[in-house]
């Protein structure tokens, strides 16, 4: 709200006081709605036919300058056909769905109203009060039947049931005052932005523990005079339509407003001016400017204070048709990428799951705990890992095996990007980044990969990588000699990651020791800083402790379960919802939770798979409102629902079988059906393996 306020002393009332008039002015803040192509009822025929008139096919695409002026062309042309084959929808008269007598009755009310305020008589005034209860008792009787009525009607058919969930789950993205550097506080939507994109701008720079000696090789290395190659294959304008319909739906549009939705409609055309543009770029390895600015909005990070910055995750939101090129040249090169990457590497790669690497960590625990060994793993934290890649180390990378005109296109690629950010209805001043990968391109993921691809390794440590998270696990009988084989690996690993500008934070990474016996493990240092020790360590989303019993990780996601489950209640308990969607919701929405990792952590002891099964259990009596003398065992039978321990049987049995024949041997060492190196069974206790027995 925006208000103004003025007082006049008023010296010629009776009074003994000094009266004083206030007269203010209070305004609501006016946030317009976001732009966006459709606007209400869509016309695509006539989109199709004015989109058509204004594209010229036989525009001439020979220099970075007229490629730039056909994006900008191509962006304007869709975005005047759909504003003018769009009509606002008129705004809804909610006082027409009124019934006649609900009608009749505010407009008695109004009348009690108007006569009281004239006679200011006290039965008028309790006539109009009487009718004001009246008619809040009959609209809340209403509200209430509709609202019954919506539940009974919610299906899957039509989303309404994910609809109503969604608002239930997912809280409104409102970003609450944040402190200035002076200890001011940022209010309107235009101070978050500037404060947030000055924030990122220093975000999006190489660190500076880079050495210079590594500069100048770089910067000698890429001029480099480049390999003579025959040109690239030109791209077809099937493969643009193809990767077009493959694009997912409702994904939010870059700065052009250009939606999946949108662009599924281009005539023929377009997408032809569109595969010209495109082969123009892949010609002169040239990328438009226009698609390399991006529009970012920040996410509150859980658990963080909302008044810093730095607890805001910034989301990147990139033109689609910039999206739809890396995905077509991604799919030429990706053969290329893969032999390139190390097999410790997980992270975004095709058949390569965050389960398969935990599995590798797992097992070499497990070995070392039947083998009464010390293992001592180190869990690393990358700051800002994505967001400060420096491009000329990258580059260099990229040219080593990539053919010229994609390493140009790469280069052309990461240069004279600029983001701005945007809070609310206000936009930020536009900034340049100066490192870092693109933050939401498709590419970026595999790029950062391809940097980080060529990390020391030891023949004493089993590393596991998945994208910027790294774990190292070192096994001996002596704790010392453990901590010994960590610190070197670490030793060489600071070296690499001052060479190449990564920063890791000491305070936030884990030092933890899995073992059975009391001996402890020496500290280790990262850039002579201990790393902080713990009895247990989150890593890809579950929790490994000391002696691998996943007691922290089933009574973390129990709290999970326990926190959805008081967000989902009414409908869960509702009478007027079905039971199959009830079920539905359950499935989708709840057992997702406790059914991740449930391939290692469902051999754990029963006392701790009843934590889970309880839940369960408890959950679906509430769906069913079943009366206490029908047994669990009925219950899951009649709905079909597995037991915690079958369906951790089924998970593991499934994934199993899909070991054998991986292309990675890591994963595929995985599919023995022993623990690796077959040690001699002295716990009394199960293995994820052990599930696969009937």
């Amino acid at each position: 709200m925006v208000s103004t306020s003025t007082n006049l002393s008023l010296n010629n009332l009776c009074s003994d006081h000094s009266s004083v008039l206030f007269t203010i002015d209070t305004a609501p803040l006016y946030k317009p709605d976001r732009p966006n192509l459709i606007q209400g009822q869509m016309d695509w025929d006539k989109f199709k036919s004015l989109l058509e008139s204004q594209i010229n096919l036989k525009v001439s695409l020979k220099s970075t300058v007229d490629i730039d002026d056909a994006v900008n062309h191509l962006i304007k042309s869709i975005q005047d056909s759909a504003w003018s084959s769009s009509s606002p929808l008129p705004p809804k008269d909610h006082t027409k769905n009124l019934p006649l007598h609900i009608r009749v009755l505010i407009s008695e009310k109004r009348k009690a109203r108007s006569i009281w305020q004239r006679t200011k008589y006290p039965s008028d005034k309790r006539k109009f009060n009487n009718l004001t209860n009246k008619l809040k008792r009959t609209l809340a009787s209403i509200r209430s039947e509709n609202f019954m009525r919506n539940l009974v009607s919610l299906s899957t058919a039509d989303n309404s049931l994910w609809q109503t969930t969604r608002k239930i789950l997912r809280s409104r993205p409102h970003v609450p005052p944040l402190k200035k550097a002076d200890g001011s506080w940022a209010i309107t939507d235009l101070e978050k932005a500037n404060i947030f994109s000055h924030h990122l701008a220093t975000t999006f720079q190489p660190h500076n523990n880079l050495c210079p000696i590594q500069i100048e090789t770089v910067n000698r290395s890429l001029l480099c005079a480049l390999p003579m190659t025959l040109p690239p294959k030109h791209i077809r304008p099937s493969e643009v339509e193809h990767a077009i319909q493959k694009s997912p739906r409702r994904k939010t549009p870059g700065y052009d407003l250009i939606t999946s939705e949108v662009a599924v409609k281009l005539p023929k055309k377009a997408l032809l001016m569109l595969t010209h543009i495109y082969n123009s770029m892949l010609r002169l390895s040239y990328f438009p400017l226009l698609w390399k600015f991006s529009v970012i909005i920040m996410i509150l990070k859980p658990g963080k204070p909302p008044d810093s910055p730095k607890s805001y995750r910034p989301i990147s939101l990139l033109p689609l048709f910039s999206k739809i090129f890396e995905k077509i040249i991604l799919k030429r090169i990706l053969p290329v990428i893969e032999t390139n990457l190390p097999n410790n590497q997980f992270g975004f790669r095709h058949n390569h799951s965050t389960i398969h690497q935990i599995h590798r960590l797992v097992d070499n625990i497990s070995y070392a705990l039947e083998k009464k060994l010390i293992c001592t793993g180190v869990f690393l934290d990358v700051a800002q890992a994505f967001d400060t890649v420096l491009h000329g180390g990258l580059l260099l990378k990229l040219k080593t095996f990539l053919p010229p005109y994609y390493y140009l296109l790469f280069k052309s690629y990461l240069k004279d990007r600029h983001f701005s950010v945007r809070s609310g209805s206000a936009i930020s001043e536009i900034f340049p980044i100066c490192a870092g990968v693109p933050q939401g391109a498709v590419a970026a993921p595999l790029l950062f990969n391809l940097y980080t691809s060529d990390q020391p390794t030891t023949d004493y440590t089993i590393t596991g990588d998945f994208a910027d998270d790294k774990a190292l696990l070192a096994l001996h009988t002596n704790p010392e000699t453990a901590s010994n084989f960590i610190q070197n690996h670490l030793n060489l690993l600071s070296i690499w990651y001052k060479d190449w500008g990564i920063k890791v934070n000491e305070t936030k990474s884990v030092h933890c020791t899995f073992t059975l016996r009391q001996a402890v493990c020496p500290p280790v240092y990262l850039n002579h800083l201990p790393l902080p020790s713990a009895q247990n360590v989150r890593y890809l989303g579950l929790h490994l402790d000391r002696r691998l019993t996943w007691a922290t990780h089933i009574h973390t996601k129990r709290l999970a379960l326990n926190n959805r489950t008081r967000q989902l209640r009414f409908l869960l308990t509702s009478k007027h919802l079905n039971l199959k969607n009830k079920l539905l919701l359950y499935k989708l929405l709840l057992k997702p939770i406790w059914t991740y990792g449930i391939q290692l952590w469902g051999a754990a002891k029963p006392s701790n798979i009843n934590k889970i099964q309880t839940f369960q259990s408890k959950c679906l009596r509430k769906i069913t409102n079943a009366p206490f003398y029908v047994s669990n065992d009925t219950l899951h039978k009649d709905l079909s629902i597995q037991t915690v321990k079958n369906v951790a049987k089924s998970f593991y049995k499934r994934m199993h079988t899909s070991l054998r024949n991986h292309h990675n041997p890591l994963i595929s060492e995985l599919s023995i059906p022993t623990i690796p190196g077959d040690p001699r069974r002295r716990l009394k206790r199960t293995w994820c393996r052990d599930l696969l027995l009937d």
